[in-house]
């Protein structure tokens, strides 16, 4: 089972020291409006003028002075009562602020119209000055709607009908006319059509070379003034479209990728996709061959020795001892406390273990539930705070004793190891860890967005990494849907596809590969395959299990001389 560790990281803010500003003259505008009072009716509404110094300003927003918004055009109607304030911005001029009251229906009856009187109104007081939008004028006598014509007051120019629109930003006045009748004269403000420039789109690559084997990509992502437009752009590649935003290819050369989105065009990018290496590569844990060098630590019996749930540890001692073996290689005495060479008790009717480590972990650990090596490996070496914290009694296997049978050697020997096991989800370096879980889930599993051989290839490449630095353990599971029937074994070589960068054989030892006593020690070859769409990376060939499927790997560190 995997643990997630979290690490809280502070953000720092940073100050900037900048030059004052030259002092810049702001024109003075005055906000006026034409009632201080309206009823709350959401018809009757008030309107708003803005001027400088000398002349009527038609490009200035109109806010609400309580919560800033702006106001739509320069009229204000509502169907709640109370009191509202309002203040204007033209650029950085800011006018003065007035106060109106919205009455509650009834308290403010709109006067009747006089008898005999043409009474001109208008839906729109506020238009945008972009020859589509309109404001339509309605001519009513005595409360009935009349076919009156409806004039410009600048040149006393007559409509065609009843409607109004203009590219031109202004304020115009209007009157209409009917039979002998002249009507009240009312404006319409035809605001500025101002168009923003669209923000131009940047491309970007997750990396700048890949092998040309069809498998490795470069994942391309689109943004267009801080935010992501990937999935609204076209992305080319030498000029063909891609399908998606991930780039292989299996032929070798320099290309040239940017995107589209409508008119807009982005930056360049070029990925270079260079020739692979044909045939297989087979590569062991230092001091490991096919037939010397690994260990294989087996269970008394069907697991009738109290070691049923014993996998992990059986995994623990087989790396332990080859990490012990690496040490003494490079030169060093191992410490007098170590555990080290065949195991020497005998069980019951049960010989003794391959490993003495084993007898270490079966005495000293409950082990009613399964465990983990990264807790069992730390304990060995540095005591139980070192693992043994994150194990809990009732859920998983816990020590019952400190360990630390390296303690007083290991500040030294800490120096040689490779540390900061880097975990794939959350980014950040775990300095003092030489020993790790990369669980699938997330990273290469179901809970990835990855596919097919893809999966493969991100194992691949973990195991890859985990053999430059040392070797690992691996969690498998029994059946196709890697929920359940957990297993720990030890794993000690692979091959690999040099072309496609996939694995395609591994070698381990397991503590359950056979049933019967006496047991010999196994070095294990599986084939390694991945079916279509979100198959689990699958293992074939096993001298028992028949198949099996990878749910983690738990790389743990060599020693440097």
């Amino acid at each position: 089972m995997k643990k997630i560790l979290f690490t809280l990281v502070a953000l720092l803010g940073i100050v900037a020291c900048e030059k004052e500003p030259a002092t810049v003259s702001v024109e003075k505008i005055v906000l006026s409006a034409d009632k201080s009072e309206i009823t709350a009716d959401g018809k009757d509404a008030v309107t708003f003028t803005v001027k400088n110094d000398k002349d009527e300003v038609v490009d200035a927003t109109i806010y609400f002075a309580d919560t800033n918004e702006a106001l739509e055009g320069n009229t204000f109607k509502t169907k709640y009562a109370g009191e509202y304030k309002f203040y204007a911005k033209r650029g950085e001029a800011k006018s003065n602020e007035i106060s109106l009251k919205a009455n509650e229906v009834g308290t403010t009856p709109e006067p009747e119209p006089e008898p005999g009187v043409l009474h001109l109104t208008v839906d729109n007081a506020t238009i945008v000055a972009d020859g589509a939008a309109t404001a339509t004028f309605t001519a009513t006598l005595d409360g009935d709607v009349v076919e009156a014509v409806i004039y410009n007051a600048a040149d006393d120019s007559a409509l065609a009908g009843n409607t109004f629109s203009t590219e031109t930003p202004n304020v115009y006045t209007f009157y209409a006319k009917y039979e002998d009748l002249t009507s009240n004269e009312v404006k319409v403000t035809a605001k500025m059509n101002i168009v923003e420039e669209e923000k131009p789109i940047v491309i970007e690559a997750s990396v700048d070379t890949i092998k040309a084997n069809g498998i490795e990509s470069a994942i391309i992502i689109v943004t267009q003034d801080g935010g992501n437009v990937t999935s609204k752009c076209d992305i080319y590649a030498n000029g063909s479209k891609m399908n998606g935003n991930k780039f292989a290819t299996t032929t070798p050369g320099t290309y040239t990728l940017y995107a589209t989105k409508g008119e807009l065009k982005s930056n360049e990018i070029t990925i270079t996709a260079t020739e692979v290496e044909s045939g297989y590569s087979i590569v062991f844990a230092e001091g490991v061959t096919l037939t010397s060098g690994w260990y294989d630590v087996n269970k008394k019996g069907m697991g009738d020795n109290g070691d049923i749930n014993m996998c992990w540890a059986a995994s623990s001692a087989n790396m332990i001892q080859w990490f012990q073996d690496r040490y003494v290689a490079a030169g060093n005495t191992l410490p007098a406390t170590a555990v080290t060479g065949p195991g020497t008790k005998t069980y019951t009717s049960f010989g003794p273990y391959e490993l003495a480590l084993m007898e270490v972990y079966h005495s000293e650990w409950n082990n009613n539930k399964g465990g983990h090596p990264e807790e069992a490996i730390p304990w060995y070496f540095e005591g139980s705070l070192c693992g043994g914290e994150y194990a809990s009694a009732g859920t998983q296997a816990y020590p019952l004793s400190e360990g630390g049978y390296w303690k007083s050697v290991w500040s030294s020997v800490k120096s040689h190891l490779y540390c900061g096991y880097k975990h794939e989800i959350f980014p950040t370096e775990y300095p003092e860890m030489y020993t790790y879980c990369y669980n699938n889930y997330y990273l290469w599993g179901n809970g990835s967005s990855l596919e097919g051989k893809e999966r493969l290839a991100y194992f691949s490449n973990l195991v890859v990494e985990t053999f430059e630095r040392g070797m690992a353990s691996m969690t498998i599971s029994l059946s196709d849907n890697i929920a359940s029937l957990h297993h720990s074994v030890t794993l000690w070589g692979y091959e690999i596809d040099k072309a496609t960068g996939l694995l395609t054989r591994i070698w381990i030892t397991d503590s359950d590969d056979q049933t019967s006593e006496p047991k010999q020690q196994l070095l294990n070859e599986y084939n390694v395959s991945i079916g279509e769409g979100k198959s689990h990376i699958k293992l074939s060939g096993s001298t028992r299990y028949g198949n099996a499927w990878i749910v983690s790997i738990h790389p743990f560190s060599g020693y440097k001389k």
